[in-house]
């Protein structure tokens, strides 16, 4: 088992996201459990430093012990987009929930394009497209009113 160390891209961040709890931008997850091995994927594919919790280069050393927080890294960045099909399920699940309208629609076209759709997926794209459209504004109470 591997204990990982997340660096959000924004150092601010504290919250959970895809099951980690993030402080000022740094959670940790391990690769124990299938949920903790997807989270780690997600947030590679999302950029975020993803490096093992004691891998701590000496200049970051320095910098947390001057300043007493941990170093900004540099996230990892991938130029290639998500595929879908070099992933399992649980992981394109995830993935999904974090995206966009766009990326979400382009990820869920690509599933169900590939020779063998996953059911798992793919039964979810009007839920999953459903809770990334922006709800329609409110009709026009007045409709037929005369002033």
């Amino acid at each position: 088992m591997n204990k990982y160390r997340i660096e959000a891209p924004v150092r601010s961040f504290s919250g959970t996201s895809v099951g980690v709890t993030f402080s000022k931008g740094t959670g940790y997850v391990t690769d124990e459990t299938k949920e903790g091995r997807a989270a780690i994927e997600y947030f590679r594919r999302q950029h975020y430093g993803v490096a093992l919790a004691d891998e701590t280069t000496e200049e970051e050393r320095v910098q947390e012990l001057v300043t007493g927080t941990p170093a900004q890294r540099d996230p990892i960045v991938s130029d290639e987009p998500f595929d879908p099909a070099k992933q399992k399920v649980e992981e394109v699940l995830a993935y999904l929930d974090e995206a966009d309208l766009d990326e979400a629609t382009r990820v869920l076209d690509a599933e169900a394009a590939a020779k063998t759709p996953r059911v798992g997926i793919t039964s979810k794209r009007e839920e999953i497209l459903a809770a990334k459209t922006p709800a329609a504004p409110a009709g026009d109470d007045t409709k037929g009113a005369e002033q």
